[in-house]
């Protein structure tokens, strides 16, 4: 089972028009045993977890550190416990100035606690495209996607259902095709729907968003269609676009691919 606890990009959005599809930044769930979860990305979907007591051990798999998925890390309760366990997966490269990033994050002025008052075992691991988790009966699974300054992909593997979270992925270049073969006969693809077609190529607002590092449902649905994935899930949901027009592009996406599910906010898959 996975829990969908935020699934919009950039930044959280709230109101009357952003109810249905909700409008916390990425993070997904899933139990593995009664105290023991998988959390993939600390967007501020993470705050949810707050209220489940019962876990003592959390493995946290982030796709990059860009602040969209990450800014749900500093008000997750269970680093201030010293009763709890938590392991940050994340990807090893040049640019890292330390390994442990929780040193910049949890620092004044841009947060009044400091790394050192964290009460909770800390664990940092250093990852990269390839390397394979295995939770009980769930297997982890890590790719390099297409980002700027990087982002990894993850497999989800149950035994029974297999899911890939490839957010925050552009299309265009080599790796759509390692892509392809990643994604091949999925039961879910997660996929990176930031821009709706016209407003990837700036005939919406002028602007073109190409080198940004997003994607568009009609790149999506031709990934799941050589893919042959089961399920398309719209992810990463622009903050510019309300319910209505994710609605829009929903029904949109259908015509692409036959089996599209736009994700929100609490949704469960398995």
């Amino acid at each position: 089972m996975i829990r969908f606890l935020g699934t919009r990009g950039t930044l959280p959005v709230s109101g009357s028009r952003y109810v249905k599809y909700g409008g916390n930044t990425p993070c997904l769930t899933a139990p593995v045993g009664d105290d023991r979860c998988i959390v993939i990305d600390g967007g501020t979907g993470l705050f949810q977890l707050n209220t489940h007591q019962n876990f003592k051990e959390y493995h946290i798999f982030l796709t990059h550190l860009h602040w969209d998925h990450i800014a749900g890390l500093p008000i997750f309760t269970p680093f201030y416990n010293e009763n709890k366990t938590i392991f940050l997966y994340l990807e090893d490269k040049s640019t890292l100035h330390s390994k442990d990033f929780l040193k910049v994050l949890f620092n004044p002025p841009f947060f009044p606690i400091p790394r050192s008052m964290l009460k909770a075992t800390i664990r940092i691991n250093l990852i990269r495209g390839g390397h394979c988790f295995q939770f009980g009966n769930v297997k982890i699974t890590s790719a390099e996607g297409n980002h700027p300054n990087g982002s990894l992909m993850y497999k989800i593997d149950d035994g029974e259902r297999v899911t890939l979270f490839a957010t925050d992925y552009e299309h265009g270049t080599d790796v759509d095709d390692f892509l392809v073969e990643f994604a091949y006969k999925c039961n879910n693809f997660i996929f990176d729907t930031t821009y709706l077609p016209e407003d990837y190529e700036g005939n919406r607002d002028g602007i073109p968003k190409e080198g940004w590092g997003h994607s568009t449902y009609v790149q999506g649905a031709e990934f799941a269609k050589r893919a042959k994935v089961e399920n398309l899930i719209l992810y990463h949901h622009n903050p510019d676009y309300d319910d209505v027009l994710l609605d829009e592009m929903n029904i949109r996406a259908k015509r692409e691919f036959s089996s599209v599910i736009c994700s929100r906010d609490g949704m469960v898959i398995r």
